[in-house]
Protein backbone atom coordinates (compact mmCIF):
# COMPACT_ATOMS: atom_id res chain seq x y z
CA UNK A 1 0.00 0.00 0.00
CA UNK A 2 1.85 3.58 -0.85
CA UNK A 3 3.01 5.38 1.72
CA UNK A 4 1.05 8.48 0.47
CA UNK A 5 -2.20 6.82 2.61
CA UNK A 6 -1.18 8.76 6.13
CA UNK A 7 -0.38 11.78 4.87
CA UNK A 8 -3.59 12.59 3.03
CA UNK A 9 -5.90 10.53 5.66
CA UNK A 10 -4.56 12.99 8.50
CA UNK A 11 -5.10 16.29 6.20
CA UNK A 12 -8.68 14.96 5.58
CA UNK A 13 -9.24 14.21 9.19
CA UNK A 14 -7.98 17.50 10.81
CA UNK A 15 -10.31 19.63 8.32
CA UNK A 16 -13.12 17.01 8.53
CA UNK A 17 -13.38 18.05 12.23
CA UNK A 18 -14.16 21.49 11.57
CA UNK A 19 -16.43 20.73 8.70
CA UNK A 20 -20.35 20.67 9.30
CA UNK A 21 -21.68 17.03 9.21
CA UNK A 22 -23.82 15.76 5.96
CA UNK A 23 -26.75 13.30 6.14
CA UNK A 24 -25.95 10.40 3.68
CA UNK A 25 -28.94 8.82 3.46
CA UNK A 26 -30.93 11.96 2.52
CA UNK A 27 -33.58 11.16 -0.95
CA UNK A 28 -33.87 13.70 -3.72
CA UNK A 29 -36.86 12.65 -4.53
CA UNK A 30 -39.82 14.89 -3.70
CA UNK A 31 -42.74 12.38 -2.99
CA UNK A 32 -40.30 10.59 -0.34
CA UNK A 33 -38.33 14.16 0.93
CA UNK A 34 -38.68 12.92 4.58
CA UNK A 35 -37.28 9.20 3.49
CA UNK A 36 -34.77 9.72 6.80
CA UNK A 37 -36.94 11.94 8.92
CA UNK A 38 -37.73 10.60 12.88
CA UNK A 39 -40.06 7.53 13.49
CA UNK A 40 -41.35 5.82 16.63
CA UNK A 41 -41.81 2.41 17.08
CA UNK A 42 -45.98 2.99 17.55
CA UNK A 43 -46.16 4.88 13.78
CA UNK A 44 -44.22 1.47 12.44
CA UNK A 45 -46.54 -0.60 14.22
CA UNK A 46 -49.55 1.52 12.73
CA UNK A 47 -47.73 1.39 9.47
CA UNK A 48 -47.65 -2.31 9.86
CA UNK A 49 -51.56 -2.49 10.48
CA UNK A 50 -52.51 -0.16 7.67
CA UNK A 51 -50.25 -2.08 5.01
CA UNK A 52 -53.58 -4.85 4.22
CA UNK A 53 -55.41 -1.51 3.32
CA UNK A 54 -52.53 0.86 1.72
CA UNK A 55 -50.51 -0.22 -1.00
CA UNK A 56 -47.51 2.28 0.21
CA UNK A 57 -47.90 1.56 4.12
CA UNK A 58 -45.10 -1.46 3.60
CA UNK A 59 -43.08 0.92 2.04
CA UNK A 60 -43.30 3.22 4.95
CA UNK A 61 -42.94 0.49 7.47
CA UNK A 62 -39.86 -0.55 6.24
CA UNK A 63 -38.67 3.39 6.11
CA UNK A 64 -39.74 3.95 9.73
CA UNK A 65 -37.97 0.46 11.00
CA UNK A 66 -34.92 1.46 9.03
CA UNK A 67 -34.68 4.75 10.50
CA UNK A 68 -35.73 2.55 14.26
CA UNK A 69 -32.70 0.41 13.22
CA UNK A 70 -29.92 3.23 12.36
CA UNK A 71 -30.37 4.78 15.83
CA UNK A 72 -31.28 1.97 18.19
CA UNK A 73 -29.21 1.97 21.39
CA UNK A 74 -28.21 -1.94 21.12
CA UNK A 75 -27.44 -4.32 19.07
CA UNK A 76 -30.05 -6.31 19.41
CA UNK A 77 -32.29 -3.82 18.80
CA UNK A 78 -30.74 -2.18 15.74
CA UNK A 79 -30.54 -6.13 14.35
CA UNK A 80 -34.59 -6.62 15.37
CA UNK A 81 -35.57 -3.41 13.52
CA UNK A 82 -33.12 -3.91 10.18
CA UNK A 83 -34.54 -7.67 10.21
CA UNK A 84 -38.40 -6.42 10.46
CA UNK A 85 -37.67 -3.37 7.67
CA UNK A 86 -36.31 -5.44 5.29
CA UNK A 87 -39.29 -8.02 5.81
CA UNK A 88 -41.47 -5.09 4.87
CA UNK A 89 -39.04 -3.75 1.86
CA UNK A 90 -39.48 -6.68 0.25
CA UNK A 91 -43.24 -6.95 0.80
CA UNK A 92 -42.90 -3.33 -1.04
CA UNK A 93 -41.30 -4.76 -3.72
CA UNK A 94 -43.73 -7.52 -4.64
CA UNK A 95 -46.09 -4.59 -4.73
CA UNK A 96 -44.06 -2.59 -6.93
CA UNK A 97 -40.92 -4.52 -8.69
CA UNK A 98 -40.13 -1.09 -10.18
CA UNK A 99 -39.53 1.09 -7.28
CA UNK A 100 -36.25 2.11 -6.91
CA UNK A 101 -36.30 3.53 -3.65
CA UNK A 102 -38.07 0.23 -2.13
CA UNK A 103 -35.07 -1.66 -3.44
CA UNK A 104 -32.67 0.94 -2.49
CA UNK A 105 -34.15 0.50 0.97
CA UNK A 106 -33.81 -3.28 1.40
CA UNK A 107 -30.62 -3.17 0.66
CA UNK A 108 -29.79 -0.74 2.83
CA UNK A 109 -31.76 -2.81 5.72
CA UNK A 110 -29.66 -5.67 4.64
CA UNK A 111 -26.81 -3.93 5.19
CA UNK A 112 -27.45 -3.40 8.74
CA UNK A 113 -28.36 -6.39 9.73
CA UNK A 114 -25.06 -7.72 8.42
CA UNK A 115 -22.93 -4.82 10.22
CA UNK A 116 -25.27 -6.28 13.54
CA UNK A 117 -25.00 -9.81 12.93
CA UNK A 118 -21.86 -10.79 11.84
CA UNK A 119 -22.03 -14.07 11.31
CA UNK A 120 -24.24 -13.59 8.57
CA UNK A 121 -22.63 -10.87 7.18
CA UNK A 122 -21.33 -12.80 4.20
CA UNK A 123 -24.66 -14.27 3.51
CA UNK A 124 -26.21 -10.51 3.30
CA UNK A 125 -23.57 -9.50 0.71
CA UNK A 126 -25.38 -11.08 -2.27
CA UNK A 127 -29.36 -9.51 -0.96
CA UNK A 128 -27.40 -6.09 -0.63
CA UNK A 129 -25.96 -6.57 -4.13
CA UNK A 130 -29.26 -7.91 -6.01
CA UNK A 131 -30.97 -4.50 -4.10
CA UNK A 132 -28.60 -2.18 -4.26
CA UNK A 133 -28.16 -3.27 -8.36
CA UNK A 134 -31.84 -2.67 -8.89
CA UNK A 135 -32.23 1.00 -7.54
CA UNK A 136 -29.10 1.71 -9.58
CA UNK A 137 -30.67 0.49 -12.98
CA UNK A 138 -34.08 2.15 -11.83
CA UNK A 139 -33.34 5.35 -9.65
CA UNK A 140 -29.42 6.09 -9.93
CA UNK A 141 -29.80 9.46 -8.90
CA UNK A 142 -31.46 8.68 -5.67
CA UNK A 143 -29.73 9.40 -2.03
CA UNK A 144 -27.08 11.44 -4.25
CA UNK A 145 -26.07 8.38 -6.58
CA UNK A 146 -26.51 6.22 -2.99
CA UNK A 147 -27.25 2.86 -5.42
CA UNK A 148 -23.66 3.21 -6.69
CA UNK A 149 -21.85 4.66 -3.89
CA UNK A 150 -23.50 1.51 -1.73
CA UNK A 151 -22.39 -0.77 -4.75
CA UNK A 152 -18.81 1.37 -4.60
CA UNK A 153 -18.61 0.42 -0.92
CA UNK A 154 -20.18 -3.60 -0.99
CA UNK A 155 -17.17 -4.09 -3.47
CA UNK A 156 -14.44 -2.48 -2.15
CA UNK A 157 -14.96 -3.94 1.71
CA UNK A 158 -16.75 -7.39 0.89
CA UNK A 159 -13.52 -10.20 0.37
CA UNK A 160 -12.49 -11.40 -3.25
CA UNK A 161 -13.27 -14.56 -5.13
CA UNK A 162 -14.18 -17.23 -4.20
CA UNK A 163 -15.32 -16.30 -0.48
CA UNK A 164 -17.59 -13.09 -1.94
CA UNK A 165 -17.80 -10.64 -4.31
CA UNK A 166 -15.37 -8.17 -3.38
CA UNK A 167 -13.58 -6.59 -7.12
CA UNK A 168 -11.45 -3.11 -6.95
CA UNK A 169 -12.14 -2.16 -10.48
CA UNK A 170 -15.87 -3.02 -9.80
CA UNK A 171 -15.42 -0.54 -6.55
CA UNK A 172 -13.52 2.31 -8.84
CA UNK A 173 -16.62 1.80 -11.92
CA UNK A 174 -19.55 2.51 -9.14
CA UNK A 175 -17.61 5.04 -7.47
CA UNK A 176 -17.06 6.76 -10.63
CA UNK A 177 -20.81 6.41 -11.72
CA UNK A 178 -21.61 8.21 -8.08
CA UNK A 179 -19.71 11.10 -8.78
CA UNK A 180 -21.35 11.30 -11.99
CA UNK A 181 -24.76 11.28 -10.33
CA UNK A 182 -23.71 14.03 -8.05
CA UNK A 183 -20.11 15.35 -8.08
CA UNK A 184 -20.50 18.02 -4.95
CA UNK A 185 -21.51 15.49 -2.54
CA UNK A 186 -18.28 14.51 -0.64
CA UNK A 187 -19.23 11.14 0.15
CA UNK A 188 -18.90 9.98 -3.39
CA UNK A 189 -15.56 11.39 -3.95
CA UNK A 190 -14.12 9.99 -0.45
CA UNK A 191 -15.43 6.63 -1.09
CA UNK A 192 -13.39 7.41 -5.10
CA UNK A 193 -10.23 8.32 -3.18
CA UNK A 194 -10.02 5.20 -1.57
CA UNK A 195 -10.89 2.67 -3.88
CA UNK A 196 -7.79 4.76 -6.30
CA UNK A 197 -5.75 4.26 -2.88
CA UNK A 198 -5.88 0.34 -2.35
CA UNK A 199 -5.65 0.41 -6.38
CA UNK A 200 -2.07 1.89 -6.01
CA UNK A 201 -2.67 5.22 -7.37
CA UNK A 202 -1.84 8.13 -5.43
CA UNK A 203 -1.87 11.18 -7.63
CA UNK A 204 -5.20 10.42 -8.83
CA UNK A 205 -6.57 9.99 -5.05
CA UNK A 206 -5.54 12.61 -3.65
CA UNK A 207 -6.91 14.67 -5.98
CA UNK A 208 -10.04 13.49 -5.68
CA UNK A 209 -9.42 14.50 -1.67
CA UNK A 210 -8.75 17.78 -2.95
CA UNK A 211 -11.94 18.16 -4.66
CA UNK A 212 -13.56 17.16 -1.64
CA UNK A 213 -12.10 19.67 0.90
CA UNK A 214 -12.86 22.50 -1.70
CA UNK A 215 -16.29 21.20 -1.39
CA UNK A 216 -16.34 21.33 2.59
CA UNK A 217 -17.00 24.84 4.25
CA UNK A 218 -14.75 25.77 7.47
CA UNK A 219 -15.81 26.33 10.67
CA UNK A 220 -16.26 30.08 11.71
CA UNK A 221 -13.04 31.57 12.32
CA UNK A 222 -11.16 29.28 10.43
CA UNK A 223 -10.91 30.40 7.07
CA UNK A 224 -7.26 31.51 6.71
CA UNK A 225 -6.22 27.84 8.39
CA UNK A 226 -8.66 26.17 5.67
CA UNK A 227 -7.42 27.97 2.92
CA UNK A 228 -4.04 27.35 4.29
CA UNK A 229 -4.69 23.40 4.58
CA UNK A 230 -6.25 23.44 1.46
CA UNK A 231 -3.04 24.64 -0.18
CA UNK A 232 -0.83 22.14 1.40
CA UNK A 233 -3.09 19.53 0.09
CA UNK A 234 -2.80 21.19 -3.50
CA UNK A 235 1.12 21.08 -3.06
CA UNK A 236 1.19 16.87 -1.99
CA UNK A 237 -1.11 16.39 -4.42
CA UNK A 238 1.54 17.74 -6.70
CA UNK A 239 4.30 15.94 -5.46
CA UNK A 240 2.67 12.83 -5.18
CA UNK A 241 1.35 13.00 -8.59
CA UNK A 242 5.02 13.86 -10.04
CA UNK A 243 6.41 10.62 -7.96
CA UNK A 244 3.68 8.54 -9.47
CA UNK A 245 4.63 9.41 -13.10
CA UNK A 246 8.14 8.80 -12.23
Amino acid sequence: MPVLRPSLWVILLFLAACAPTRDVMRSPEAEKSALWSPCTRAQALMWEQEAKQQPDAAFQAARCYAVLARNGKTRAMRLENAAKGRTWAETAISKALEDGTAHYLAAYLAGLEAENDTLRGLALVPVIERGALAAARLNPELDHGGPDRMLGELYLRAPGPPVSIGDLEKALVHYKRAVVQDPDFFENRLGLAEAYLEDEEPGTACDQLRKVLTCMPPCNGQELPWKQALDLMKRLCEMKTQTQDN
